[in-house]
């Protein structure tokens, strides 16, 4: 039993010296990026960034597979208007009576439905991928009304040595996307 104990306090222990977890940042109001605890600037690898008129979308960013984390650190940037997660969405729909335009939320023909007949938005998504036996995490940039990606940018995830806190996963992520909401303005 206290074997049990002590390895337990040594796991608390050790993710508890990784780093924040899930720390909404404020964003540097110079330079529209978040930094570490440090104070270093790290932006995640930029897999593809296209030309995008983002002031037609500024209205509404919707954000999913990152949880409330991610659609308050979303918030925190301010650019968007109006930031919303799956639960908000399905009000809007409500809201406006649009359930028999929009009778599903959960794949992307649902968004595209939404966009068309709602006002334009811009999809924001974080997932997983796995490449060559290494696990990345990737934010997404999707344009609901063609389902083409316009943005994607991913961190490899370190579980092993460089551990995943916020520092060196989640912020590089919203700083390579908000530099590419900067150039898209």
């Amino acid at each position: 039993m206290r074997l049990h104990l002590f390895a337990l306090a040594l796991v608390s222990l050790l993710v508890a010296a990784c780093g924040t977890q899930l720390k909404v940042a404020p964003v540097d109001p110079q330079t529209g990026l978040i930094k570490s605890e440090k104070g270093t600037v790290i932006e995640a690898t930029v897999v593809t960034s296209r030309k995008f008129p983002l002031a037609q979308h500024k209205g509404m960013a919707f954000v999913s597979g990152g949880g409330t984390y991610a659609v308050e650190q979303m918030r925190a940037l301010g650019y968007f208007d109006q930031v919303v997660s799956y639960d908000d969405l399905q009000k809007i729909v409500i809201a406006n009576r649009l359930q028999e335009q929009v009778p599903s939320l959960n794949e992307p023909i649902g968004l595209n439905r939404l966009y068309r007949a709602y006002k334009p938005f811009l999809w924001v998504h974080f997932k997983r991928v796995q490449r060559e036996s290494k696990t990345y995490l990737q934010l997404l940039a999707i344009n609901p009304d063609t389902l083409d990606e316009v943005f994607v940018s991913e961190v490899h995830m370190d579980f092993v040595w460089a551990g995943v806190t916020d520092q060196n996963a989640r912020y590089p992520l919203f700083n390579a996307f908000n530099r590419w909401v900067q150039q898209n303005r």
